[in-house]
Parts: C-alpha cells; sequence; structure tokens
C-alpha cells in the first residue's frame, strides 16, 4: 500500500510538472502576448499618452517617429524588444508591468561599451492576448540614470546631442 501511495503520488508531482511546464509562454511570448505586438504598440504609440497629463507640443507624434527624430545622426540604430519590464526597482512607481517594449540606442559614437541608452514603454494588463494602451515611459543613460519623463530624457539628450535641438524642442508660445 506504502508503495502505491509514493508512486501516485510520483505521478502526481509528474503531472502538476507537466502542467507548469505547459503554462510558460512559448519564446517570443511574455505572459500571452507576443512581444512583437509589444513592439509594434509602442512604436504605435502617441506621445501623449505617456506624458503623464502633460500638454507638450507635438505630442501626437508617435513614440517611434520622435524617438527617429531626436537620434537621427547620433544612433546607429534603434533596437526594439519586447517583453518584461527591463527598468523596473522597487519603488512602486517605477516598479513596471509584465509587458513592456524597450528601444536600445546603439549609439555612432559611445563613450564606452555600456553607453546603450534605453526607452521603455509600459503596457497593462493586455486584452484577448494584445497589449492594453500605453500609460509610462522609463528610459535610462549613461549620464542621467534612470528618468520617468521622456521630457527629461528628451532635454538630458539634447544637451549630449544638440544637432537635432531645432527639430525636436517646440517654439516658445506667447502668452
Amino acid at each position: 500500500m506504502r508503495i502505491r501511495a509514493i508512486g501516485l503520488g510520483l505521478l502526481a508531482a509528474a503531472t502538476l510538472g507537466a502542467a507548469v511546464v505547459a503554462a510558460k509562454d512559448r519564446p517570443g511570448y511574455t505572459d500571452g502576448v507576443a512581444d512583437r505586438a509589444l513592439v509594434a504598440a509602442a512604436k504605435a504609440t502617441p506621445l501623449k499618452l505617456i506624458d503623464y497629463d502633460q500638454d507638450l507640443c507635438r505630442n501626437d507624434r508617435t513614440v517611434a517617429a520622435w524617438l527617429k527624430e531626436l537620434t537621427a545622426g547620433d544612433a546607429r540604430a534603434i533596437v526594439w524588444t519586447g517583453g518584461g519590464c527591463d527598468l523596473a526597482d522597487a519603488n512602486p512607481i517605477d516598479s513596471g508591468s509584465k509587458w513592456c517594449a524597450q528601444a536600445t540606442i546603439l549609439l555612432k559614437h559611445p563613450k564606452n561599451r555600456s553607453d546603450k541608452p534605453i526607452v521603455e514603454i509600459y503596457f497593462d494588463t493586455p486584452t484577448h492576448g494584445r497589449p492594453s494602451p500605453a500609460y509610462a515611459f522609463r528610459a535610462i543613460t549613461e549620464d542621467q540614470g534612470l528618468e520617468r519623463f521622456r521630457r527629461d530624457f528628451e532635454s538630458d539628450w539634447l544637451a549630449r546631442f544638440p544637432a537635432n535641438a531645432e527639430t525636436i524642442e517646440c517654439p516658445d508660445v506667447a502668452q
């Protein structure tokens, strides 16, 4: 009887183990959402969704268009990936979510090997395997560390690479 109970216990453990393996996402998916769908959604996100109710000019541009304009001439490439949030920490405001898209900027003239600015777009819980609208922006740079606001990242970038300032910056509006 004891041998049979142990055998059933092993069978239950093997079955449970198979269920855990089956619950894992297949490669290229993060918690049920295709990584490529996260990337596409991030690229198409209007800046106004990630600007925390700041009324910045030209905020109807997409993240992809803005990043391309901002980095033109200074980046060799922008490499997009989808997955869990990497620029997250224990602070609740920076805890991220399970779904993000990252744009790693490969510079033409980096300061060192780790000089690869990253922009990350956060998504809330998906619906039917599709990303929800984006809700947050995070970035990290060699000089400034973690940044929560697009405008701060943009300002830091333009301080280091001023060539695109006229294209990116908005004219002062007379009050």
